[in-house]
This record gives structure tokens, C-alpha cells and sequence, in this order.
């Protein structure tokens, strides 16, 4: 199926609207990122609750969290807690439910450690609950890939 890609901010969540509403049959990734992640918060703040809310309304529209890697590099406790605070949304309005992880900085270059570090963060994002069904899980990266994900 197509995917289009477009960036909106707060401000211009409304005009993303017409365009969920146009395509019906084309599927919309959005990637929600308050705050470089969930930010300190258990919660979005209102207008983020408000722009997911509505987005969510959309059959068309999935929803990931945005998570920094740090080019696996970042404490892996903090990664662990914004994927777990994204997950915890739901818990506050099902309308908050994101349905996977796009995880930013991903590594480019191979080592072991980059390894078990995205195959730690990846199994996270599968066998956590309260991330909708199926689980999705996006890397971005620039020119090196390797599988890790179970």
C-alpha cells in the first residue's frame, strides 16, 4: 500500500485533517514527538492530547512514538522509559494509543553492541502492552542497516 509522508506542527494539525479525510485508502504514518520523545511528563500536554486525539479518529492514521537512539549510544534506561511512557498513554484515553516506535538515530556503523543494544530496545517495543496492534517499529538511519529486531 502507499504511504505518503508530511510533516504538520500543533499549530497545523488541523490542516492535516483534510487530507486523512481526502484519501481514505491511503495510510498516514504520523510520528508524535512532544518533546524530542513523551517528554518529562506521564501525559501530552493539552494540545498534544487534543492533535492526537483528533488524528486518532482517522482509521488511516497510525501513530508512533518518537524515541532518540543516540546512535545506541543513549542510557538504555532512558530509551526503555519513553517507549514505556508512550505505551502508558493508553492507559490515560484508548484515543492516545500509539501504534509502534520511530527510533531516531539509529547506528550506521556495525559494532556487537549496536547490536544488542536496537535487539534489546526492539524486543522492548514488541512485549510491551499498551502500544496498539500490530506493533510497528520504524529506524531511521543513514547507510547502514543490519537486522536486530526478533
Amino acid at each position: 500500500m502507499k504511504r505518503e509522508s508530511f510533516r504538520f506542527g500543533l499549530g497545523t494539525a488541523k490542516l492535516t485533517d483534510p487530507s486523512l479525510a481526502r484519501h481514505p485508502n491511503l495510510n498516514f504514518t504520523v510520528v508524535v514527538n512532544p518533546h524530542s520523545g513523551p517528554g518529562d511528563k506521564p501525559a501530552p500536554n493539552e494540545q498534544y492530547t487534543a492533535a492526537i486525539t483528533q488524528l486518532s479518529t482517522y482509521p488511516n492514521a497510525q501513530l508512533l512514538g518518537y524515541v532518540r537512539t543516540g546512535y545506541a549510544t543513549r542510557n538504555m534506561s532512558d530509551v526503555l522509559d519513553e517507549i514505556s511512557v508512550y505505551a502508558g498513554w493508553s492507559a490515560r484515553s484508548g484515543s492516545l494509543t500509539m501504534h509502534g516506535i520511530f527510533l531516531d538515530e539509529a547506528p550506521h556503523t556495525y559494532s556487537e553492541a549496536a547490536v544488542e543494544f536496537m535487539r534489546t530496545v526492539g524486543q522492548e517495543i514488541k512485549g510491551i502492552e499498551g502500544l496498539g496492534e500490530p506493533k510497528t517499529v520504524i529506524l531511521f538511519f543513514s547507510s547502514f542497516s543490519f537486522p536486530f529486531l526478533p
